[in-house]
C-alpha cells in the first residue's frame, strides 16, 4: 500500500511536470510568434504586465521568453525527476529538489508572495512523502 501511495504521488508530479511544459512550452510559443491564439495573446500580455512592474525589484531580470523558458526548464525538471522516482532511481529525488529549488527562487527574484507558494509548500511535502514512501532502490 505504501508503494502504491507513492507511485501516485509520483504518477501525479509527472501530471503536473507534463502540464508545465505544455504551458511554458505553448506560451513561449506564442511569444516566439510561432503560434497566434488570443487566449494566450491574453496570458502572455498579463506576465509580460508583471514582469515590467517588477522590473526594478527583480534581483536577475527576465524578459517574458525568458520567463516562458525558465517555466518550461521547470516542467522538463519536474518531469524527469517524477520519471525517475518511477522507476526508483537517485537522480529522480535530485531532479525534483532542484525543481523545488527553481519554483523558490522564483519567488525569491521578484520578491513576491503570492498564492502559488502553497503549491511549492504542498510540493515539498510530497517530495518528503514520496522520499519515505518510495525510496530510491540501493545502489549495487
Amino acid at each position: 500500500m505504501k508503494n502504491k501511495i507513492g507511485l501516485l504521488i509520483a504518477i501525479l508530479l509527472l501530471g503536473y511536470g507534463l502540464v508545465r511544459i505544455g504551458v511554458g512550452g505553448s506560451l513561449l510559443a506564442q511569444t516566439m510568434e510561432l503560434i497566434n491564439f488570443p487566449e494566450l495573446a491574453e496570458a502572455t500580455l498579463e506576465v509580460k504586465e508583471f514582469i515590467n512592474t517588477r522590473a526594478n525589484e527583480q534581483l536577475v531580470p527576465f524578459s517574458v521568453k525568458g520567463y516562458y523558458t525558465y517555466i518550461l526548464i521547470m516542467g522538463i525538471l519536474l518531469s524527469i525527476g517524477a520519471f525517475y522516482t518511477i522507476v526508483r532511481k537517485r537522480w529522480g529525488f535530485v531532479l525534483l529538489w532542484l525543481y523545488i529549488g527553481m519554483h523558490a527562487a522564483l519567488f525569491i527574484n521578484f520578491l513576491e508572495i503570492n498564492p502559488k507558494i502553497i503549491v511549492l509548500v504542498l510540493q515539498v511535502i510530497l517530495l518528503f512523502t514520496l522520499k519515505h514512501l518510495r525510496p530510491p532502490k540501493p545502489l549495487n
